[in-house]
């Protein structure tokens, strides 16, 4: 799925946030791999889940667990102060959304933007690679693909970019034809 729907606006604004201080730094590769690395702890692990979602947990419990986790880690000073933000302004629970925004902005940095296909089924990696070559050429830019199947898009591929689609599914073809046969009764 797509990262970037489920982002919200402030995630968007700590994650850019951070960024800006990891870049001025120069450890923005280090902050993401903390990140990262934080994001997958709290996935796989459903105390850490509850911990950062559960309004019934306090600061000093929250701030008491991500200082061990900090110290086991070896986590970035940066991280460490953005995750005691989040908690001291009760918005812990953003955390995996601030790592996605986080992520995302990397990649639109580094010259990489991620480009989400829905295929009805998987797709051989010649067409990946020529869709990747495709995209390049349209956006000028390194692209990473994430793909996904879809059945009920009968045939062809859905790419979105960021807030562009490019429909060329078969399913969106029937129904523009639907539609047109209808307008012309």
């Amino acid at each position: 799925m797509s990262h970037e729907t489920s982002i919200s606006e402030v995630a968007k604004r700590y994650a850019k946030a951070t960024y800006e201080l990891a870049s001025t730094d120069g450890i923005a590769s280090q902050v993401s791999d903390d990140l990262t690395s934080l994001k997958d702890i709290i996935i796989n692990n459903k105390n850490l889940l509850n911990l950062i979602s559960s309004p019934t947990f306090t600061s000093q419990e929250q701030s008491a667990v991500f200082d061990v986790i900090f110290k086991k880690q070896k986590t970035s000073k940066i991280v460490q102060n953005l995750i005691n933000v989040l908690i001291r302004n009760r918005r812990v629970y953003t955390l995996i959304s601030v790592v996605n925004a986080f992520e995302l902005i990397l990649k639109e940095n580094s010259g990489e933007i991620l480009a989400e296909v829905t295929a009805v089924s998987e797709l051989t990696k010649d067409q990946l690679n020529q869709i990747r070559d495709n995209l390049k050429k349209m956006t000028g830019k390194e692209v990473q693909l994430e793909t996904n199947i879809e059945p009920n898009i009968l045939g062809g591929i859905k790419v979105k970019i960021g807030s562009q689609m490019i429909d060329a599914s078969v399913s969106t073809k029937l129904n523009n034809l639907k539609i047109l046969m209808k307008g012309a009764n």
